[in-house]
């Protein structure tokens, strides 16, 4: 009798045993397998995270003694006070100063097809370069961009473009800026917005509020372009991003006049000040043939311009470092500052 008792504890001990065994094994294959899920759920947690802090970076700060708004007050046409979509500012990248002289200043205006301005190679990259190597004061324009209800269309991103010009200009003393030394560099759409602004500084492009800002000379001294947008016309190699964004909401006799008006190669003025251009002939993203029609319309205008045609290059790559023949853009175009007198 009490050999089958222990019997049947020994049998009731295995078979505990072998269902916490198989309860282990159980949850533990099962945790095994949510690994890769909770992994990817982070992942897409940090990526979202990083996406956020990306589209933050265009957002002005009012604590970052760095940023200057375009406007003390709310911006002309603004639909309201949002930081990251109604308020255009500079980013300021200060120079090297000396004592007896004042400098010069590059404004960039990064490209992004006038509905985001995603590409930060074009932005912080090429002012630091500017800033660092160039001696140069560099600003980086965050104009407004277009909403998908098509506010900021035109003319906004122009009113933001002409107004940071003015202001380094009103303000020149201030940054140790000779008011004579003012350029703009702009990259892809960025490059149509700085051109439209150079080609028509004589208009205001129709600003509904003025002070004493927007009195001021609203010609830059040099106009640089890297793979620029430079037509509007559909038959012409136009940007169909650019070109939609740009004219959302408008259609009929009034986009059959802003199409034109707002293509550079029609509207190169006399006495045009110095352009430097750089393109790819293998630019996957915008026609090449953009740059050479400013190219042609520029020396039929008798505008002095040095025009670099690369057989290789990449859109949006800003500075282009490590990539072939487009890489010596920025070298050249220091070569083509210090043959002007801009820089030393």
């Amino acid at each position: 009798m009490n050999t089958l008792r222990i019997r049947r504890m020994i049998a009731k001990v295995f078979l505990f045993l072998f269902l916490f065994l198989f309860l282990f094994l159980f949850l533990g294959l099962a945790c095994v397998a949510s690994w890769p899920h909770v992994t990817r759920a982070r992942t897409h947690q940090h990526e979202a995270t990083d996406t956020k802090s990306r589209s933050e970076e265009n957002c002005y700060d009012p604590h970052d003694s760095n940023e200057i708004r375009l406007w003390d007050g709310v911006a002309p046409g603004a639909a309201g006070n949002d930081p990251c979509r109604d308020i255009p500012f500079l980013r300021i990248f200060p120079g090297r100063t000396s004592e007896n002289s004042a400098h010069v200043a590059i404004i960039v205006i990064p490209g992004g097809g006038y509905d985001r301005l995603s590409d930060r190679k074009e932005q912080e990259p090429v002012a630091d370069y500017f800033s660092r190597e160039l001696g140069v004061t560099a600003f980086v324009l965050y104009y407004r961009l277009v909403q998908r209800d098509g506010t900021y269309h035109y003319p906004v991103p122009m009113w933001d473009a002409q107004r940071a010009l003015k202001l380094v200009r009103h303000r020149s003393s201030q940054f140790g800026i000779d008011p004579s030394k003012i350029g703009l560099f702009g990259f892809s759409a960025g490059g149509h917005l700085a051109a439209t602004v150079a080609l028509h500084a004589a208009s205001d492009f129709d600003l509904p509020t003025r002070d004493g800002i927007d009195s001021v000379n609203a010609n830059p001294n040099f106009l640089g372009l890297g793979y620029p947008v430079i037509s509007m016309l559909p038959d012409q190699y136009a940007s169909p991003n650019s070109l939609k964004h740009l004219l959302d909401g408008y259609d009929g006799r009034e986009k059959a006049r802003l199409e034109p008006y707002l293509s550079a190669q029609l509207n190169v003025p006399p006495g045009l000040s110095p352009v430097f251009l750089f393109e790819s002939m293998d630019d996957k993203q915008i026609s090449a043939e953009n740059s050479v029609m400013f190219a042609r319309a520029l020396r039929e205008a008798g505008i002095s311009a040095e025009v670099h045609l690369f057989p290789h290059g990449v859109h949006g790559a800003g500075l282009a470092t490590g990539i072939p023949d487009e890489e010596e853009w920025p070298g050249m175009f220091r070569r083509w500052l210090v043959e002007r007198g801009f820089v030393h």
